[in-house]
C-alpha cells in the first residue's frame, strides 16, 4: 500500500512539474513578445517610455546616452556653407556632443559633403528627407533625431564663435538646472551683437520668464530659436504642441517665433548671458532675404492660426491683438503681390481675418479706417 501511495505521489509530482514547464514555456513566449514589441515601439519613437521597462528596468537593453548637447542643422542647398558650419562644431572642446544634419532633399552637393564629413566623425548623423518639406519639418526631424540633454539649432550658413562655447553653456546650464540659456548673436553684415534679453545674468522663473519675450506693446521681441541652448524635455514639449502643424504645412518663414513662444511657455527657468556664441552670416541666397512670395504669405497665415491656438484665453487677448497688427502691417506693404496672388484664394482668408478682428476687438478709429481701406483695395482689384 505504501508503495502504491509513493508511486502515486511521484506521478502527481511529475505531472505537476510537466504542467509547470508548459505554463513557464507559454509565459516566456508571451513575455518575450511583449519585450520585442516594446523595443520596436522605442525604436520608432525614442520619447515613449515603456511600462514594462519601468516595472523591470533591468530588461532595458537601450544604451543610455551620454550626449551632453545635440546640435541639429536644417540644410537645403548649402554646399558652400556646410563645411565651415560643421567644422565650427567639431572644433568645440566639449566632446560629448552629436551633430544631427537634416538634409531637406537638396539638389546640390550638400548630401555628398555631409556623408563625407560623417565618415570621419561618428558624432555626425545624417537624416535625409524623402522630399523637400521645409524648415519647420527639418527642425522637427533634428529634435527627434537628437539624444543630448540639451539641444541647439544651428542654421547651415552660420557657425559657433569660439572653441569653448558649448562647454561654457553646458556647465552653466547644469550648475543652475536651467531649461533655457539665451546668448548673443554676432550679425556679421551689420557688425553688431544682437541680444533680445533685457535682464542679463538673472535667472527668470514663470510667469516672468514667459512675459520677458514680449515688449511693452505685446509684440514678440525675442523671436530667435538659434540663440538658445534648450533642455531636451522642454523642446519635446514644444514639439508636441506644434506637431499637427509640422506635418500638415510647409513652413520656411516665421516658425522661429512659434518655437520660441512654445519653449518659453514650457520652460521653468531661463538665464540670459552676456556672451557672443553664435555668428550669423548674412547670405544673399537665403530664403528670408528674397522678395516676398506665395510661401511667405501662406506662412504668415500659418503663424496667425498658431497664435490663435496659443493665446486662446481672454487674459491673453492682448497678444492676439498685437499679432493682428503685425499681420496687417506686414501685408499692407505687399498689396501689389496680394492682388497678383488673388487666384490662390488667400485674399478671401485675409479679409475674413480682419473682418473678425474689427468686429471683436477694440482699436482706434484711425487703425479701423486703415484696415478697411486695405481690405477694399484687395476687393476692388
Amino acid at each position: 500500500m505504501e508503495n502504491k501511495s509513493s508511486s502515486y505521489n511521484k506521478n502527481i509530482n511529475k505531472n505537476s512539474f510537466n504542467y509547470f514547464k508548459i505554463i513557464l514555456f507559454f509565459f516566456f513566449i508571451i513575455f518575450n513578445n511583449i519585450i520585442n514589441e516594446t523595443e520596436i515601439k522605442i525604436k520608432n519613437n525614442k520619447d515613449e517610455s515603456s511600462l514594462i521597462f519601468k516595472l523591470f528596468p533591468f530588461l532595458n537593453k537601450q544604451k543610455v546616452s551620454n550626449t551632453k548637447i545635440s546640435i541639429f542643422i536644417p540644410i537645403y542647398n548649402k554646399e558652400d556653407y556646410i563645411y565651415r558650419c560643421i567644422k565650427s562644431i567639431q572644433a568645440q572642446t566639449l566632446n560629448d556632443i552629436d551633430i544631427i544634419a537634416v538634409n531637406d532633399y537638396s539638389d546640390d552637393n550638400s548630401l555628398k559633403i555631409l556623408n563625407e564629413l560623417a565618415k570621419n566623425d561618428n558624432r555626425i548623423k545624417v537624416i535625409n528627407n524623402d522630399k523637400n518639406h521645409g524648415l519647420l519639418y527639418s527642425r522637427a526631424m533634428g529634435i527627434l533625431g537628437s539624444s543630448g540633454e540639451y539641444l541647439m539649432n544651428l542654421d547651415s550658413d552660420d557657425e559657433l564663435k569660439n572653441y569653448n562655447s558649448l562647454k561654457n553653456l553646458y556647465y552653466k546650464a547644469k550648475r543652475y538646472n536651467l531649461d533655457i540659456i539665451n546668448f548673443k548673436i554676432l550679425d556679421k553684415k551689420q557688425n553688431k551683437n544682437i541680444n533680445n534679453c533685457n535682464k542679463i545674468n538673472l535667472i527668470l522663473k514663470q510667469p516672468e520668464l514667459f512675459y520677458s519675450i514680449f515688449n511693452k506693446n505685446n509684440e514678440i521681441k525675442d523671436y530667435n530659436i538659434c540663440n538658445k541652448l534648450i533642455k531636451r524635455e522642454t523642446f519635446i514639449k514644444a514639439y508636441e504642441a506644434f506637431k499637427k502643424e509640422i506635418y500638415n504645412w510647409k513652413w520656411n518663414y516665421y516658425e522661429d517665433d512659434i518655437w520660441n513662444i512654445l519653449v518659453n511657455k514650457y520652460a521653468n527657468s531661463k538665464l540670459c548671458v552676456n556672451r557672443v556664441i553664435y555668428i550669423y552670416n548674412y547670405n544673399n541666397e537665403s530664403l528670408m532675404n528674397n522678395k516676398i512670395r506665395l510661401i511667405e504669405i501662406q506662412n504668415l497665415l500659418y503663424r496667425h492660426e498658431m497664435y490663435k491656438k496659443i493665446f486662446s484665453t481672454k487674459e491673453n487677448e492682448k497678444y492676439l491683438i498685437a499679432e493682428n497688427l503685425f499681420l496687417f502691417n506686414r501685408l499692407k506693404l505687399q498689396i501689389n503681390e496680394l492682388i497678383l496672388l488673388n487666384s490662390h484664394n488667400l485674399n478671401k482668408q485675409i479679409i475674413n481675418i480682419f473682418r473678425y478682428f474689427l468686429k471683436n476687438y477694440k482699436c482706434s478709429t484711425e487703425l479701423r479706417n486703415n484696415i478697411t481701406n486695405f481690405m477694399n483695395s484687395i476687393i476692388n482689384n
